[in-house]
Order: structure tokens, then sequence, then C-alpha cells
């Protein structure tokens, strides 16, 4: 509340009630009715509901009677139902003239301010609802009770000890009593004569309020409850394709040429030898002693192709370990055995036919000069 302020004496006419709402939507329409909105409640006198933020900013107020008042506001939903959260009530005392403290609650003590039945209440089943200010905590352990709270219906009554809303049906039709009394622990009236309130719910066949239909829409759903209006949902359809195909983005310009990795190579399969490739023993170096020498050539071991180079890619796969195929071992086996020298020239010149070494034949000028001088 911005004006007036706490415990502020009014003069005389009517007066300006200045409200700043926050965190609570106002709403009201002719579709749906009211809305979650703002009770402004003055004494006992019935209550002014408030559902738009222009009205709150400045609300036209009847001249005060002359002695102390308690103006009460509190955020409610579209049934009349209070909001109990920590911020959404607050009281204010305003006189007029004179004080008059013994119109009033004692300060800080338990206060019982009515908020159902009131004049939303013509169907059934109806809403018994209130507003306790400073009243004593209880059920904090076992048998802590601290108030009660009796509602009488018509003469019938009964005994509630928490803050819930009830719904009650079984009313009959036109005018039905409803008392609220507040009561201590021991079923005393606490803080009287201010803590017992007597409405009257007149039921009638009065048109059911959007919140009693049978069915409601998804925006009225979301209008009554304050919060924001779902988004419509709108089946799946096939994607069109209407823009023009888009230009295909411009080539890269090509990464400077670097010299591309030698791929190791890979080694070659050993392949048998063949005969046609063995070489001559003939044309070998003489050993100093005889070894049998084979009748066919040995072959030479044929040259390990290179690998080809990749022609696409500059990264080659890597190498795969191929385990080489032994060579077939061909036995052969030898026509005669020919001693071997170190001496150079063909084997068969060095060596007569009965297998003894022919000594070679001083050459030059100075080849019998040894034989000459004996020896």
């Amino acid at each position: 509340m911005l004006s007036p302020a706490n415990d502020s004496t009014l003069p005389a006419g009517p007066w300006t009630l200045k409200l700043k709402v926050q965190d609570w939507p106002l709403y009201d329409d002719e579709t749906n009715g009211l809305g979650p909105h703002l009770v402004v409640q003055l004494d006992d006198q019935p209550p002014r509901r408030i559902s738009s933020a222009a009205e709150a900013q400045g609300l036209s107020m009847p001249e005060l009677s002359p002695g102390s008042h308690r103006l009460t506001v509190f955020a409610a939903r579209p049934w009349g139902e209070v909001v109990k959260a920590p911020g959404a009530s607050q009281q204010l005392r305003l006189h007029r003239v004179a004080r008059n403290p013994s119109q009033l609650p004692a300060s800080g003590s338990p206060q019982l301010i009515a908020a159902s039945p009131s004049d939303l209440q013509h169907n059934e089943p109806v809403l018994i609802d209130w507003l306790l200010i400073d009243a004593p905590l209880q059920h904090l352990r076992d048998d802590d009770a601290r108030w009660r709270l009796r509602v009488s219906v018509n003469g019938d009554s009964f005994l509630v000890d928490r803050q819930t809303p009830l719904w009650l049906k079984g009313l009959k039709r036109g005018s039905n009593a409803v008392q609220l009394e507040l009561l201590d622990g021991r079923g005393d009236p606490l803080n009287p004569p201010f803590n017992s309130v007597v409405r009257e719910v007149v039921i009638d066949s009065s048109p059911r309020p959007s919140w009693q239909q049978a069915t409601l829409s998804a925006q009225a759903l979301a209008a009554l409850s304050g919060t924001p209006e779902p988004e419509p949902v709108t089946p799946p359809a096939a994607e069109i394709q209407t823009k023009e195909p888009e230009a295909a983005p411009a080539q890269a310009a090509p990464p400077e040429a670097s010299e591309p990795e030698r791929p190791e190579p890979q080694p070659a399969p050993l392949t048998a030898p063949s005969e046609e490739t063995r070489p001559d023993p003939t044309e070998l170096p003489m050993a100093a002693e005889a070894t049998p020498a084979p009748a066919d050539p040995e072959p030479e071991p044929a040259p390990a192709e290179p690998p080809s180079a990749p022609e696409e890619e500059p990264t080659p796969p890597a190498p795969t370990a191929v385990a080489p195929t032994p060579a077939p071992v061909t036995t052969v086996p030898a026509e005669r055995t020919a001693p071997s020298s170190r001496l150079g020239g063909s084997a068969r010149d060095l060596v007569s036919s009965d297998g003894s070494l022919i000594e070679a034949q001083p050459k030059g000028p100075l080849a019998g000069l040894k034989a000459k001088l004996g020896g």
C-alpha cells in the first residue's frame, strides 16, 4: 500500500487508496469473467474487488465514519480463495476525527478476516475460506493446539484446526446462515468480539461462473489461473522448399604444394630362386679348400619391386607386415667334386684329368730367372 500511511488520520470526504501490485496478475473480461484479483476489505463492509492495475493505482474510497478502522487488502483467486503466501496480504489502521482503540483488536493479537462465503457464491459447492493475521503457531509438536475455527451452517457446526479452504455441499435453496468463530485451544472465543463473523449464502439458479464449467479451453484456463497463454500447437506439415537454391560456396584456394611424405618401403616377399638365374660356380673365386659345387648354378634372389607411390592421397596406408614365404629347398645331386683354388682363371684350366693341379708357366722377361737360379 502506497497511501495512505498506516495509523494515519484522514480528513472528511472520499479518499484515494493507492496500491502497487507485483508478481500477481489481474484479469477480468466478459467471456471468462473475473480472474485473479485483489480484495479490499474495510472493517466488515462488503468487499471490493480490483481486476486491473490501473484501478489499483488510484482506487476511490468512501468517507470513513468517525473513529478507528481496519483496512485489509489481499490477493485472491477467481473463486475468492485467499492467497496465503507471504506478502500476499497487508493491513492498515486508519482513523477519522479521533482514535477509538476499542473499535480495533489489540495490536499483534489474532484476527479473523472472512474471505468466503461472499458475493461470488450462488451455487454448490460453496467455498469457506478465511485469512488469519497474527495467529499463534501450532502443530509444531503433539497437543500444542492454540486455536480452532468453528464453522456453523444453519445451526450445525464443526471444528477445523488448519488454514485450509473448505467446499461445502448440502445447503438448502435460498438463504443459508454461515458463521465463523475463532476459538483458543480450550474452545473459548479468542479475542472477541472481532473474531466472529456471520455471512449469508443465497443458493439460486444464477448461471455458473466460467471456473465452474465442466470443461475449459486452454486459453480460458490460462486466463483464470494467471499463467501465460499457451502457444497454439500446429500439426507438423511437410516442408516445402520455396527458397532458391543456394549458390555453391566458392572453392577454397588450394593449399601450398608440399613434398609428400615418402612411404616406408614394405618388405618384399621372398620367392624361390629359379634355376635359370642360378650363377655358374666356376665363375666364383676358388676357395682354399675344395668344396662341393652344385651341378646347376644357384639363382640370385629376385630384386624386390619398389612400392608404387599413391596416386591420389599423399598419405599411403600403413604397411602391413607380410610373413616371407620360405623358398623351397631343392636338392641337386653333385656330379663330381672338383678342387678349388685361390688362383685366378677358370678352375678347369688349373686341374688335370687326374685331379692334380697344373703349375702355371711363368710369363714375361723374368719368367725363367727363378728356374735358372735354382729355385
